[in-house]
């Protein structure tokens, strides 16, 4: 670059000023309407290229992190960052908030007490008969907040069923969920969501996928739904799940026989929705 004397080129006003501000320094002025970082030399969309394919090897199972770092001479903690992030700037403040949060919730581990915010629990009448696939016994009221502690006690330090609570962003309690039947060695499990609204149902689902698929490496996610129960098999279609099969006459309520749907969702379908 050419260095030019300030003399030659301001107006005797602007030198006057400058020579007050910053005497005998060298200063490099900045162009107007500057162009963002990589965009004049490519740089950019090579990065983007690249991170797009290392997530394409990773989620298609092509490639796992150490051949990763290998191939594009990266740190681990890179990749996992490229994968991960999914091209999104992570809050270096809050490195939780991807994961568990999204642009309308927010899930945390569930917790004894969030029995006085799930009164009435496993009564919830006929969305609870198609989840369980039976007629439960009417429950104590004065019993409910030591059945629903024993219950989150019983599976709170295992890692083959993980209890949820979904919370909307300003921390009003909306429902809860499970990852239940984890089947660390054949990469299986199985998904549960309630919710006061189906939009927090799906919303809190997606991010339960996204750690059982992408953290936790499980393969695939499959479940069932009663056959006329809309709400479920809506939930599970929301998500991309693909109808597998029906079990005739499985399920036996209120003097009849009802089907049972299978709904299988793998990793890589999984994935393929979120970069499409």
């Amino acid at each position: 670059m050419k260095y030019r004397n300030a003399s030659e080129c301001l107006p005797a006003h602007l030198l006057r000023e400058l020579q007050k501000t910053a005497p005998g320094q060298l200063l490099y002025v900045p162009a107007l309407g500057r162009k963002a970082w990589g965009s004049g030399t490519g740089a950019a969309a090579f990065f983007s290229g690249r991170n797009a394919e290392i997530r394409r090897q990773y989620h298609s199972r092509e490639a796992d992190i150490p051949s990763l770092c290998d191939s594009y001479s990266l740190s681990d903690e890179s990749v996992r960052k490229i994968i991960y992030q999914g091209g999104r700037k992570m809050d270096a403040g809050n490195t939780g908030k991807y994961f568990w949060q999204d642009d309308l919730v927010r899930l945390r581990r569930s917790r004894p007490d969030d029995w006085k915010l799930n009164a009435g629990g496993i009564q919830d009448s006929q969305e609870r008969f198609f989840t369980d696939g039976e007629q439960e016994l009417p429950i104590d009221d004065s019993n409910w907040p030591q059945i629903w502690e024993n219950y989150v006690r019983a599976n709170e330090s295992g890692t083959g069923w993980v209890l949820l609570a979904v919370e909307t962003l300003d921390g009003t309690y909306v429902g809860g969920g499970n990852i239940h039947g984890i089947n660390e060695r054949n990469g299986t499990f199985g998904i549960f969501v309630h919710c006061t609204e189906q939009r927090y149902a799906v919303a809190a689902a997606r991010i339960m996928l996204d750690y059982a698929f992408n953290e936790r490496r499980l393969h695939k996610c499959s479940d069932t739904a009663v056959a006329g129960d809309e709400k479920t098999i809506a939930f599970f279609e929301a998500l991309g799940f693909v109808k597998e099969g029906v079990l005739r006459g499985e399920v036996f309520h209120q003097g009849k026989w009802w089907d049972e749907i299978r709904y299988g969702l793998f990793a890589e379908e999984f994935n393929a929705q979120r970069n499409p």
